[in-house]
């Protein structure tokens, strides 16, 4: 089976949205955002989180890229890079805005807005401490179609934007859940940091009561 990579356009936020849906089901944190939304506003609500992402692609340095699966042509994985760019006055008032509404936006119907408020509050603490926009790579999105897991696509996913970030001797950040850390440690990423989230105080209480996404960091060539 062979497999090859394209730039993402706008006509393929509905199979991003699908396999980040079908990649993150089981996350020990997000499968927990929406407990009560129905289907079809989840599902509007994750359309137009990457049909904003396609269409901002080298506002803040984005860089989607898909993977192909050659024999029946369905998109299978893909990968969001942000890479470095120039801040602006305009770009750094525009990024401040997105941030806030990130952390402070009523959610979706349904939603656990605590855990959410909780998640994106820590998730973009860690983005301020540890991404130099001016010079850091970062790897925003990773997400394999469980069909398709365990062929070696997230390093086909991987391998450009770390090459990109060694020509350039820049450091690569990326937030690792326990389901991606192994893979990224081997490729040289390092914890920096963790977001630590009590779901009891969220109204979950199956599972492990505190769960941990750690911030990672790899230097240029993995050093």
């Amino acid at each position: 089976m062979s497999y090859s990579l394209h730039p993402g356009a706008a006509s393929d936020a509905e199979d991003l949205a699908r396999i980040f849906q079908a990649a993150f089901n089981d996350d020990k944190i997000i499968s927990h955002f929406h407990p009560r939304t129905p289907p079809e506003l989840r599902w509007k609500s994750d359309l137009e989180l990457f049909q904003d992402l396609i269409a901002e692609q080298g506002v803040f340095g984005g860089v989607v890229t898909k993977l192909v699966d050659d024999e029946t042509g369905n998109t299978v994985a893909f990968a969001m890079w942000d890479y470095p760019y120039k801040v602006t006055p305009e770009l750094q008032a525009r990024k401040e805005a997105k941030d806030r509404k990130l952390e402070t936006e009523p959610r979706v119907e349904g939603s656990n807005e605590s855990l959410m408020a909780d998640f994106f509050t820590q998730l973009l603490a860690g983005r301020r401490k540890y991404i130099d926009p001016e010079n850091t790579f970062f790897l925003h999105i990773l997400a394999v179609h469980p069909s398709h897991q365990r062929r070696g696509l997230g390093t086909l996913l991987i391998a450009p934007g770390l090459a990109a970030a060694d020509a350039a001797a820049a450091n690569t950040y990326i937030e690792a859940s326990p389901a991606g850390l192994g893979l990224y440690l081997k490729f040289g990423w390092v914890p920096v940091g963790e977001m630590v989230i009590d779901m009891r105080k969220h109204g979950v209480v199956e599972g492990e009561a505190v769960r941990r996404q750690k911030f990672l960091m790899r230097g240029p060539g993995g050093v």
